[in-house]
């Protein structure tokens, strides 16, 4: 008998072995060799999503749920899907949306109120200035491109991206604008436009990534290093992912290592908490950047000074940063002999285009069905619009200018 059962659980292993999947690559492995499918050089906005997409199946039946769900939420977001990319950020195993608490008082408490003045009071004095922000979501990036030329204006000279590869920067500081290679997150058009909004304006671009096994305590350095080091009057400011600009007395952040080494406390912006907390009457409030105080968060996960309720809506945005001088919107119209579903519509500047293929366009937008026109708002320039289909071909491409 014993003899039996021991086949029997020998055969049933075997059987098991031979219908096992196996476990699929990473999806941002995948989702990168899917990126570079098209002209060399250049970044493919589409195929990462369908790639990812097909296998969703088997993504979901492995143990790389997690990751698939980012990676899914950060190329949607590149891709300008904004609403799917918040969609995918929440599936995430072990993520739970808070229950939306509503007001039972006769007299709720005031809506917050508008953030930008109290940020921009602040920054007045301070040295250093850092935000943080949701890498999948860009109105982080979009509120710091907006307040850019007031902070020039106070004597801010540098910008701190966590987002920029090193190997870049002179290239960078040439160009005035990103190309494929200048970083990862820096391929996300909002992102891309954050870059040449502080070049024009005059910033100095520093990257002080850091992928070590002390990465906060490294980063820290490496920003010290390029800005107060050398020029200790500078003025600095910062933008960096989710608890690096924790303030947490026992946080080994890079903010807590940036105080501990130069002795200069940081003013910190927090921008990812508040639109979690899940408050009925914050849901209702038009777009725009509100302040948060500290008492009315239910999680405070991260010790900040400010705390910022970001509801800006990015994805009908341009690459204006809320300038008046892009508040009209230009209307394309698609040839339909040219649409080809699914495809994608990329925006870039025409000097840009020109000199660099791999150039970060200002605008992509997925093209819906049977969707035969777009509207975008942009500053004044010579743009080519280019419509390409998910093998990266170009379909349909058309210069134009924007008064």
């Amino acid at each position: 008998m014993k003899l039996q059962l021991a086949g029997w659980l020998l055969g049933a292993a075997l059987l098991s072995a031979a219908w096992a999947v196996p476990e699929p690559e990473n999806p941002f492995v995948l989702a990168g060799k899917a990126a570079r499918v098209g002209p060399a050089g250049s970044v493919n906005y589409l195929l990462p999503l369908l790639e990812l997409r097909r296998q969703r199946l088997a993504y979901l039946r492995s143990t790389q749920a997690g990751p698939y769900w980012q990676a899914m939420a950060t190329y949607a977001a590149m891709a300008g899907e904004l609403d799917s990319a918040a969609y995918y950020w929440q599936r995430q195993p072990g993520y739970s949306s808070p229950p939306s608490i509503g007001w039972r008082t006769a007299a709720p408490p005031p809506a917050p109120e508008p953030a930008r003045d109290t940020i921009l009071a602040q920054t007045k004095h301070r040295q250093l200035v850092m935000f943080n922000e949701e890498h999948t979501q860009p109105r982080g990036r979009w509120l710091v491109g907006s307040l850019l030329p007031a902070l020039y204006q106070q004597g801010f000279r540098y910008l701190a991206l966590e987002g920029l590869e090193a190997a870049d920067s002179a290239g960078l500081r040439q160009r005035g604008y990103p190309v494929a290679t200048s970083g990862f997150y820096t391929n996300e058009p909002h992102f891309g436009n954050l870059i040449r909004q502080a070049r024009q304006l005059g910033f100095h671009l520093v990257a002080y990534e850091a992928m070590s096994a002390e990465r906060e305590r490294d980063q820290a350095r490496n920003l010290l290093a390029i800005t107060l080091g050398p020029h200790p009057q500078a003025r600095v400011v910062v933008l960096a992912g989710h608890s690096h600009i924790n303030e947490n007395s026992t946080a080994q952040s890079m903010a807590a290592w940036v105080r501990k080494l130069s002795g200069i406390d940081p003013l910190t912006i927090e921008q990812t908490l508040a639109g979690q907390a899940g408050q009925l009457r914050w849901q209702q409030l038009p777009p725009g950047a509100y302040l948060v105080p500290p008492a009315r968060l239910p999680n405070r996960a991260l010790t900040c000074d400010l705390y910022v309720l970001n509801r800006l809506q990015p994805a009908e945005a341009g690459n204006g940063f809320g300038d008046a001088s892009a508040d009209n919107f230009t209307h394309l119209t698609l040839p339909a002999d040219s649409l080809r579903p699914p495809q994608v519509l990329l925006v870039y500047g025409q000097r840009e285009k020109q000199a660099q293929p791999g150039a970060v366009p200002v605008a992509v937008r997925c093209l819906r069905p049977r969707q035969a026109s777009m509207y975008l708002p942009l500053r004044p320039g010579t743009y080519v619009a280019e419509l390409r289909d998910a093998a990266g071909h170009r379909c349909w491409q058309k210069n134009f200018s924007v008064q």
